[in-house]
């Protein structure tokens, strides 16, 4: 790295902004003096990573859901992230989503290959500095919630989208009568599809024991 350590960080909330520059600003390191950018969506970050590619950041923090860029095509952080990986390719990248769906995190995997990875649901703020700290080490670093995907991926062990949002709507409370209002099959399709969510997740209780197996496995 520089003898300076050039941060960006892009999110559409400011106090997460001023956050993560108090963070940086306490962190650990011998990186050198902080040079901190921000960003507020798609179209303010785009105009900073086109001015800076003679200046690359060492690292940059992207929220996955702001503000797009219709001009441009620039339509979350992950499309960000993917211009920052073209332009700065020795830029480390940290993606931060509350997402959980299984094509959004398979697709920032593949596409991204982000340094870190974090599901903002798992992480407290002192997790979220040590984060910050093993990425610039060299290391990587996954949440929970993304490492539990890997894992399952590993064992084959994948539900569909559909399938989790089935889970969701019990786990809300909705009973298995009404799930076809807010599900686009009928009911018996819906019942093949529990039968098939509780043999991959080795379920053989209630609808409770689902939900339970699925928190347990970081579905929902």
């Amino acid at each position: 790295m520089s003898q300076k350590l050039r941060v960006l960080a892009i999110d559409d909330h400011v106090v997460v902004l001023e956050g993560y520059y108090y963070m940086f600003q306490n962190l650990e390191h011998n990186h050198g003096e902080l040079e901190f950018e921000k960003a507020k969506d798609c179209k303010t970050g785009y105009k900073v990573i086109s001015a800076n590619r003679d200046t690359p950041f060492d690292i940059a923090l992207l929220d996955y859901s702001i503000p797009q860029y219709e001009d441009k095509q620039l339509h979350s952080g992950a499309d960000l992230a993917a211009l920052i990986r073209q332009s700065m390719p020795k830029c480390k990248i940290i993606l931060m989503t509350m997402h959980k769906e299984i094509d959004i995190v398979a697709g920032i995997l593949d596409k991204i290959n982000p340094e870190g990875f974090i599901n903002k649901s798992d992480c407290t703020t002192d997790e979220l500095s040590y984060a910050f700290k093993q990425v610039l080490d060299g290391n990587i670093f996954y949440s929970k919630a993304i490492s539990n995907y890997l894992k399952r991926k590993e064992k084959g062990i994948i539900l569909e989208d559909i399938d989790v949002r089935i889970i969701l709507l019990l786990a809300k409370g909705i009973k298995n009568k009404n799930l076809s209002t807010y599900i686009p099959l009928s009911d018996s399709a819906i019942e093949k599809r529990k039968y098939k969510i509780k043999r991959i997740l080795e379920v053989e209780g209630n609808d409770e024991d689902l939900i339970h197996e699925a928190r347990t496995q970081g579905f929902i």
